[in-house]
């Protein structure tokens, strides 16, 4: 079998003209070159050279190798090159998502300035891992992932990162609305609640908040926007985090009301695996910077 030493010995000997001067650019003896040449033809199992005296010319077997040796040896010495630059922190992708939709919307202003930092690394936002962010990480298809909880994964490392507490958000006409007082779980017992879930394993709600809240019925809805207008016309109640409620205030016809109990605060982490990049950890750094005790991470 052909290996890639096999091929680099046969493009040398083809510059260079003779086996003496590949041997010479190789740091090989001509006796250890010639019997890496004799590896090559078993492993090929065809003469490659044709040896007229001391000279080797290549034959039409030899010839096929060289040419097919010209497309694949470039490949190979820009793909090396490119590693290198990763292993010393040149050149890098780190690919990010997050738990939440509504995260997206503060997350660029986070990045801002980390390139002047990092020049040779990119950014890419993988809006299509978000509600399994943990998935496509532990898959090998994300460096970053934001997140509401940790996992027993001894792989990964978790570094807190804001903490958000979670409200009604409600029509301003609706009874409890105008009740104006915080609310307890049992004032959803008898309330419709719209909810953001695409399965049943993976609802934007903590389970213990929805065990708690108990409602009279659910409806799942897998888009924001939606809930957010079955709301403002009075077809049921949503439990957003506070900071994302707000954004949808001010189009009026809304208001948000907070829980007596703190149970529904949600806990957020970045999570990386324990061997990651120095840019990767310098982006968490700034990342957690920039929110570590906040409620407000909109406003970070």
């Amino acid at each position: 079998m052909l290996t890639l030493q096999h091929l680099y010995i046969i493009e040398k000997i083809t510059s260079e003209g003779s086996v003496t001067r590949a041997a010479e650019k190789l740091n090989l003896t001509q006796s250890a070159l010639s019997h890496q040449i004799r590896d090559l033809e078993a492993a090929s199992g065809v003469r490659l050279f044709n040896r007229i005296g001391k000279k080797l010319v290549l034959n039409e077997a030899g010839q096929r190798v060289v040419t097919s040796s010209q497309k694949v040896l470039p490949v190979i010495r820009e793909l090396e090159a490119e590693l290198k630059e990763m292993r010393e922190g040149k050149k890098q992708t780190i690919r990010i998502s997050t738990e939440c939709y509504t995260c997206y919307h503060w997350l660029p202003r986070l990045l801002t300035g980390f390139q002047e930092d990092y020049p040779g690394t990119d950014i890419q936002i993988v809006a299509e891992a978000t509600r399994r962010p943990m998935e496509y990480l532990e898959a090998g298809k994300l460096e970053l992932a934001l997140v509401n909880g940790t996992n027993g994964n001894c792989s990964l490392h978790f570094e807190p990162l804001f903490e958000d507490r979670m409200v009604a958000l409600l029509s301003d006409k609706h009874p409890l609305a105008l009740r104006n007082t915080p609310l307890e779980f049992s004032d959803m017992h008898s309330e419709t609640l719209v909810a953001f879930q695409i399965s049943s394993s993976n609802n934007l709600l903590s389970p213990d908040l929805v065990s708690n809240l108990s409602p009279k019925k659910v409806i799942h809805i897998p888009m924001t926007e939606a809930i957010v207008e079955m709301v403002r016309f009075g077809m049921g109640i949503t439990v957003m985090a506070e900071w994302a409620a707000r954004q949808y205030l001010s189009t009026g016809g809304l208001t948000t009301l907070p829980f007596r109990s703190e149970i529904g605060t949600r806990h957020w982490y970045a999570c990386t695996h324990k061997d990651r990049s120095e840019p990767l950890a310098g982006l968490v750094g700034r990342i957690q910077a920039a929110l570590l005790g906040t409620e407000n991470p909109a406003a970070a």
